[in-house]
């Protein structure tokens, strides 16, 4: 832009003056011939292209529209040209020397038109001299110029790149794929290396990052820094031209496995695509698509083993619970046996009854646990939660009333169906009831409190005894936890256990001096029935 003004525009309106100056001032004795030779720079400067044939022709003409001009006026187009001739120059000795050159010509031609006296010679001088600072001037901003562009060209291409490895990043990735699609089909892989989080807490982030840098090393020796990227915190991506599929699919396959052998302490999967026409996103698609199905094998394996862990770490609990829980009732049968034969049996009628509330313990640890256990639910149907609400009363309302505890239940209207296993719901909240009794030392109140919400159906089950501390609700759910005197702290655990199994929660909701206050939340049936 700025070049077209300053040689389309201002050249020659500077012309212009300048010939109609020296025609109106009467310096020109040849006008036409001037007129031509201002014609002739002008076209000469804007059609000729920059070989050093051209550029004296250039020159020449500057000479002969000077000399027949006869105005020092003309100096400005020396310096338009000696600029155009630096802006174009690749060493400041070539500048240098066409400041001297086109400087010392004008001089020349001026001194056929003036007098030659001390004057025009310190002129002279100092017009070579502002030559010479014009020269130097320009490669200053030359230099600024071009440091400004290797910053840039330098920024640029870090951009492109990944700090770490020094790969092309995912978005230059993507645009050398589009690239590489214009000139032909290319094979896509990607490498991921899963459990790369893992070595970063086990071994520390540098020997991760070691990793990543020696797969990187290894990848670009064997396709290329042009074709391979860091294409994530973890994965790696190649794209590969290719003439004949199945030699690239050998090569491919014979490369990374090599990679994925050096790199053994790393858990990395790969796969790969032939673009085969398809667009850029198509075939990225295809690798992840293949990627993703070799990872979610690889999780469902590992949660299958932590699954196992986990289960085989439970199982060991409850059979230490369960030893614990058993020992105690046959330390007693043992102790009361012995003092038995110690007396010949003759006493055995005073420890029979002790004896047999222990062998009921044991009984009904040993029938609890095994209801624990099973996690079928057989009977599963449709039912209205006030049913349920209404049997479990039917069980426990003689009880309540004997204990003179006052009940309030709150059923909602129109009522609400959950499909469930009737009678395991039922033992849950006869568990909840009988929980309720034994946590009032006094004559309380329980309440029932019943309600939909959010394609759930929620009952919370209230008493006013004197709550819980924070760690026993804590451990409340966990098997054999109890702080009665008698009970084998399973029934809590077996009522969690059903809730969940019916795909429900079942928490402690409020507690406090107060009183405590269990939620029970069930699905909601997706049909509803009349009772």
């Amino acid at each position: 832009m700025a070049n077209s003004i300053l040689f389309k525009i201002l050249l020659p309106v500077l012309l212009g003056i300048i010939s109609l100056s020296s025609i109106y001032l009467e310096r020109t004795a040849y006008p036409i011939f001037m007129i031509a030779a201002g014609i002739a720079v002008f076209l000469s400067i804007n059609l000729m292209r920059n070989s050093t044939k051209q550029i004296y022709i250039q020159i020449a003409c500057l000479i002969v529209f000077h000399w027949l001009s006869e105005l020092n006026w003309c100096l400005t187009l020396y310096v338009i040209e000696l600029i155009r001739l630096l802006t174009r120059s690749e060493t400041m000795k070539h500048s240098y020397y066409h400041a001297l050159l086109l400087m010392g010509l004008y001089s020349l031609v001026r001194y056929t038109y003036s007098e030659i006296n001390d004057y025009s010679v310190l002129v002279t001088l100092s017009d070579i001299a502002s030559g010479l600072v014009l020269v130097a001037m320009i490669w200053i901003i030359k230099t600024k110029q071009k440091e400004k562009e290797d910053l840039q060209k330098k920024n640029d291409e870090l951009l492109k790149r990944d700090v770490l490895t020094g790969l092309l990043n995912y978005h230059e990735f993507r645009n050398e794929l589009n690239r590489m699609q214009e000139r032909g089909d290319y094979c896509l892989i990607i490498m991921n290396c899963q459990d790369l989080r893992v070595v970063n807490i086990q071994h520390g982030f540098e020997k991760a990052n070691n990793g990543l840098k020696e797969i990187a090393g290894q990848l670009t020796v064997h396709f290329g820094s042009s074709s391979v990227s860091r294409y994530g915190g973890s994965e790696f991506a190649i794209a590969m031209a290719f003439t004949d599929q199945q030699a690239a699919e050998d090569y491919v396959k014979h490369v990374i496995e090599t990679i994925i052998e050096q790199s053994s302490h790393l858990d990395i999967i790969y796969d790969y695509a032939f673009s085969n026409g398809r667009s850029t996103n198509e075939t990225i698609e295809d690798v992840e698509d293949q990627l993703f199905l070799q990872k979610k094998e690889a999780w469902l394996k590992r949660d299958e083993h932590f699954f196992r862990s986990d289960k085989l770490k439970v199982i060991g609990e409850l059979a230490a619970g369960m030893a614990h829980e058993i020992r105690n009732p046959l330390t007693t049968i043992k102790g009361f046996l012995q003092l038995a034969y110690q007396h010949g049996y003759k006493d055995i009628d005073k420890y029979h009854p002790m004896i047999m509330d222990e062998i009921t313990r044991v009984s009904e640890l040993t029938s609890e646990f095994l209801q624990f256990s099973k996690p079928n639910l057989t009977q599963m149907k449709t039912e209205s939660i006030r049913s349920c609400m209404e049997r479990a009363l039917s069980i426990m309302g003689t009880e309540i009333e004997r204990e003179g505890h006052d009940l309030s239940v709150d059923y909602p209207e129109p009522p609400l169906y959950v499909l469930i296993d009737k009678d395991k719901i039922v033992q849950v909240l006869v568990n909840l009831f009988k929980n309720a009794i034994d946590a009032m030392d006094e004559i309380g109140k329980i309440g029932v409190k019943i309600y939909g919400r959010d394609n759930g159906v929620f009952i919370e089950l209230s008493d006013t005894g004197k709550g819980m501390s924070a760690d026993t609700r804590a451990k409340l759910f966990e098997p054999f936890y109890t702080t009665k005197a008698h009970g084998t702290g399973l029934g809590l655990s077996i009522s969690h256990k059903i809730v969940q199994d019916h795909g429900g929660r079942m928490e402690v909701a409020e507690t406090s001096s107060a009183g405590t206050v269990f939620a029970i939340l069930l699905p909601a049936a997706a049909s509803i029935k009349s009772e």
